[in-house]
């Protein structure tokens, strides 16, 4: 199974990576290696890395003129293997962004799992992986991991900006009439608000829509961060659709909230006021098809949960939200409530 990654871990070589580490690249927090993985094995859990090569510096007297044609970027490269992947097979491609606490390894096995739990719907998964502790320290891993995600914001703001400077770039007879969605789970939200910035600040307001759908699963993050400029707010301006999925009983993002001082968190009890966002982002309660057998922490309902799934999937494929039969309305809070299982 192919996984396609970015990341701004540290390589165990820099010239010929076979692995990433827990640590930022040497070469800073926006230092970007491209790839992908064969992943195999029962659980999923082995892989065969190929790195994109990268040649960055050029000539000097080249570079006094402004030519750069001696570069070789790896991220064009896979971006030219993603598209031609989307083309060949009529599949939509989705970004994914992990939370707190995954290894390299542990990201590729999870995003391989997804793959495969959304088996009715095959797309390309490209996975975003940031330094992420794995530590058995929770409260000081859980410190340093949003520390983590909030600086690595920065280099998956720079590889959106990339994917859409190389849509930009590409012939419209090259076009290859697939969709991107993103998918962010738990601290990722937190990645991803930064990311959100980070375009922010190099675009302005002129906020090109790069994505058809991003989905928010357990978002670790503050219930009004839709709702403020400088969390959230712009990311609908970047979709055709956002979806939030949230569980008042999720334990973990409980947890955050009570022993780390963090606010309520918007994967737990949802937005601070639904009924102020705009009218593409969608507020979807999963508890009511929760089961505890399948998720005792409330947290991993978006890869073990077949009713989440089968949401999903709907979502996926671009049905309206009020259309979705696994979900009833709640126009009190203008949001929607799953079904039992």
């Amino acid at each position: 199974m192919r996984i396609y990654f970015a990341t701004n871990r540290d390589p165990d070589n820099v010239d010929q990576p076979t692995d990433f580490g827990s640590r930022f690249s040497v070469n800073g927090l926006t230092d970007l290696r491209f790839g992908w993985a064969e992943v195999t094995g029962p659980k999923l859990d082995q892989y065969q890395l190929t790195v994109a090569a990268e040649k960055l510096v050029v000539d000097p007297d080249q570079a006094k003129v402004g030519d750069l044609s001696g570069q070789v970027l790896g991220s064009e490269a896979v971006f030219e293997a993603v598209r031609t992947e989307m083309i060949q097979n009529k599949m939509d491609c989705v970004i994914s962004i992990h939370g707190f606490n995954y290894t390299f390894r542990e990201a590729l096995q999870r995003t391989a799992q997804m793959k495969k739990f959304y088996g009715d719907r095959p797309m390309v998964y490209f996975l975003f992986t940031w330094p992420s502790d794995g530590s058995m320290l929770p409260f000081k891993a859980y410190a340093s991991d949003r520390d983590d995600a909030r600086a690595s914001g920065i280099a998956l703001g720079r590889g959106l900006q990339k994917l859409a400077h190389y849509l930009r770039g590409t012939r419209p007879e090259d076009y290859c009439g697939q969709s991107v969605h993103l998918m962010a789970h738990s601290m990722g939200n937190y990645a991803l608000r930064w990311a959100v910035q980070g375009i922010c600040g190099s675009a302005g307001n002129r906020l090109r829509r790069l994505l058809d759908q991003v989905i928010l699963f357990a978002p670790d993050e503050d219930d009004d961060a839709l709702e403020v400029s400088h969390k959230l707010l712009p990311l609908p301006d970047m979709a055709r659709r956002v979806t939030v999925y949230h569980n008042p009983g999720d334990k973990a993002l409980v947890t955050s909230d009570l022993t780390k001082g963090n606010p309520d968190r918007l994967g737990a009890s949802g937005p601070h006021n639904a009924r102020a966002l705009p009218d593409k982002v969608s507020v979807v309660n999963c508890e009511p098809a929760i089961r505890l057998k399948d998720d005792p922490t409330g947290h991993q309902y978006y890869r073990v949960s077949s009713k989440v799934r089968e949401d999903v999937l709907a979502v996926l494929n671009g049905t309206d939200p009020q259309d979705i039969r696994t979900r009833q309305y709640q126009p009190e809070t203008r949001t929607f409530r799953l079904k039992k299982s």
